[in-house]
């Protein structure tokens, strides 16, 4: 081992007695520190692993996590400092739960000290003293909760039998079973209904259940709770610190065999998890964007294969990642037969706005809103931002100005043009290729805009939601969402959505901008086929101009599966996701002296792309066949960035190109 005082390898003198040793994972930054430094254990103090403590180092007090004990260590004892004290009675990892944490920093090529910092919370001992004198701390005191019984067979068959065979494999696993399931709800399915089902499934069959929501506000993490009642603990929303703490500790001591949050949750431990859902599993607000930047989807599968439960991810359009896994027969799908899908799919207008003005929206999607709010339901917008659009298109003639290197959308900076997705710029705006003009105006206008043009025209009234938990006004009304405000179910009937900027979507300098912009125009259509939105069928129309697109011809046709089919044939030749896997680096310093080193330690077939600026950083890409062959790559350049003091950040299947 490493001296955790000097950082300096050395061989124990054979005159020195055998200490009582803890190695012990600090939670301190630098990767070139990613590794267990030897602690002395001072007489009478019995330490576990699992157990978190506080040490001391480089002249600082630091918490870190046991991972081993013995008597053995390659540091003098002289040299050796001792555990300054234990954090908490209880375990706070346990050897399953420390696999799944390494196995999390192997994935994402992140220091283990980060995923344990990002895993655990904070130690509050006020917390700790009231749950011993309610009788429930440490682990062990408490005994385990009963739940209701499982809703009645014939009920559940019902419920599922749109889904045939592959339904019924699931709630088969899910009362008694493992695997690793993808359901592709139907349009307008009751996914609350549906999940709290399955959740009272399991804990029936006295296994635990851990549900992942993208947004705090979600209709399906309210079922789960009110269904689990006193067995459920609620981490959406980021409580206070003391709340995460003692809700933590409650899944810990298995008071709690219910757990409900966002992408923060997925460490949590539970008992005997027996059901492991992540709603929504294509969202990126599961992607974290610090060290270790994980993927929570990802996180969850994998501590439901481990703990021999069922990983349920649910989803529209799969993910890259998801389809991935599809094809290599390691998820098994959960779809509705065709036929019900298709009578079930809502009707989807595709308008090109040929032979009219250009406006934010065409003459159907007006007409579509006035004919919704006239039956007195919720005509809904899906604005793509807040602010106004940096997407540029012809003033003339409405067409989109494309990079000609990556076909990404082109903004203004000043009086030339940038590409945000590969660095291209021209002192001067190109002309237009379809009518060589040169005048340019943004794609779309952000939220706010839209919502103040339709307050112009409508005696309705016109509210913008821009976030999580906004409440609407009661129908007939006018609904300017952004994607923070596409829930899992509408807020009342709605008779129209329109999708004023799917071009603009599309060219989104992101790795997932095609799947991403599919799988939200799928989520907010849906609302026109909801049970809320009974009885008139609703409409979606699609502003485009580009009809012949994957994901514009997939939502027409409702056939996630077919956007795939197209998409692949296209990224095979790019070798793009999921084909392939991206890493992506990136610093503040100038990175032509990292460029030799990295092709010549990188394997033979990976493509180095870049350096791209963005954001005041430099970005380089890499499109990779074998992820774990190239992290390992990689490893002895990132140690030597860190020892150097080098701001080099590593982003393992980022969300973003740059």
């Amino acid at each position: 081992m490493t001296d955790a005082r000097a950082g300096t390898p050395t061989r124990a003198a054979t005159s020195d007695p055998a200490p009582r040793v803890a190695r012990v994972v600090v939670e301190v930054e630098p990767f070139h520190l990613d590794r267990p430094f030897d602690y002395l254990l001072p007489d009478g103090v019995e330490v576990r692993v699992g157990q978190r403590v506080q040490v001391a180092f480089a002249g600082r007090s630091v918490r870190g996590l046991v991972v081993a004990t013995g008597t053995d260590s390659e540091v003098p004892t002289s040299r050796l400092r001792p555990v300054k004290r234990l954090l908490g009675e209880h375990v706070w990892v346990r050897p399953d739960e420390l696999d799944v944490l390494r196995w999390a920093a192997d994935r994402f090529g992140a220091p283990l000290a980060d995923v344990v910092r990002h895993a655990l919370p904070g130690r509050t001992v006020d917390v700790e003293r009231r749950a011993a004198a309610a009788g429930w701390y440490p682990p062990g005191t408490a005994r385990r909760a009963r739940s209701d019984p499982p809703p009645p067979a014939d009920v559940l068959q019902e419920a599922w039998a749109a889904y045939g065979d592959t339904g019924a494999q699931l709630r088969t696993a899910v009362a008694d079973g493992a695997g690793s399931f993808l359901w592709r709800p139907l349009p307008g399915e009751d996914v609350a209904a549906r999940v709290a089902e399955l959740a009272q499934l399991c804990l029936a069959s006295d296994r635990d259940v851990l549900v992942l929501v993208p947004d705090p506000g979600s209709p399906v993490a309210d079922a789960v709770v009110a269904a689990a009642g006193d067995l459920a603990v609620d981490l959406r929303g980021g409580p206070s610190a003391r709340v995460v703490y003692r809700r933590w500790l409650e899944a810990r001591c298995g008071v709690a065999r219910v757990v409900v949050g966002e992408r923060g949750a997925a460490f949590v431990p539970l008992d005997r998890l027996g059901l492991a859902i992540v709603l929504d599993e294509a969202n990126p607000a599961y992607k974290e964007r610090r060290s270790p930047r994980h993927h929570a989807r990802d996180v969850v599968l994998e501590r439901a294969r481990r703990a021999g439960a069922v990983g349920l991810a649910v989803g529209t359009v799969p993910s890259a990642v998801a389809w991935r896994l599809l094809r290599e027969r390691r998820v098994a799908p959960v779809t509705p037969g065709r036929e019900a899908e298709r009578r079930a799919r809502p009707r989807v207008v595709v308008d090109t706005g040929e032979g009219e003005p250009r406006a934010r929206l065409t003459r159907t999607a007006w007409r579509a809103l006035r004919d919704a709010v006239r039956a007195g339901n919720y005509g809904v917008v899906l604005a793509s931002r807040r602010g106004e659009g940096r997407a540029l298109v012809c003033a003339r003639c409405g067409e989109r100005l494309a990079c000609p290197v990556c076909a990404s959308s082109l903004a203004l900076h000043g009086r030339a043009v940038h590409c945000d997705g590969c660095g291209w710029s021209a002192p001067r705006v190109p002309p237009c290729p379809a009518c060589r003009e040169t005048g340019v105006v943004p794609l779309a206008a952000g939220a706010g805009r839209l919502g103040a043009e339709l307050a112009r025209a409508f005696d309705v009234p016109v509210a913008v939601l821009e976030g999580y938990g906004q409440p609407a006004p009661p129908p007939p009304a006018v609904l300017v969402t952004t994607r923070g405000s596409v829930l899992d179910r509408p807020p009342g009937p709605v008779g129209a959505v329109v999708l004023p900027d799917l071009d603009g979507s599309l060219r989104r300098p992101t790795l997932d901008a095609a799947e991403d912009t599919l799988r939200l125009a799928m989520s907010v259509a849906s609302w026109t086929v909801h049970a809320g939105s009974r009885p008139s069928p609703g409409v979606v129309v699609a502003q485009t101009r580009e009809p012949e697109h994957p994901a514009i011809a997939a939502l027409a046709a409702w056939d996630p599966g077919g956007f795939w089919k197209a998409e692949v044939a296209t990224r095979s030749v790019l070798r793009f996701p999921p084909l392939t896997s991206v890493l992506r680096l990136d610093t503040a310093l100038d990175p032509t002296p990292l460029l030799a080193p990295l092709r010549e330690a990188l394997p033979e077939r990976d493509d180095l792309l870049g350096p791209v600026p963005a954001d005041g950083r430099w970005h380089l890409l890499l499109k990779v066949d074998d992820r774990a062959a190239t992290l390992a790559a990689l490893a002895p350049l990132r140690v030597a960035w860190s020892s150097a003091g080098l701001d080099v950040r590593l982003d393992v299947d980022p969300v973003d190109a740059w």
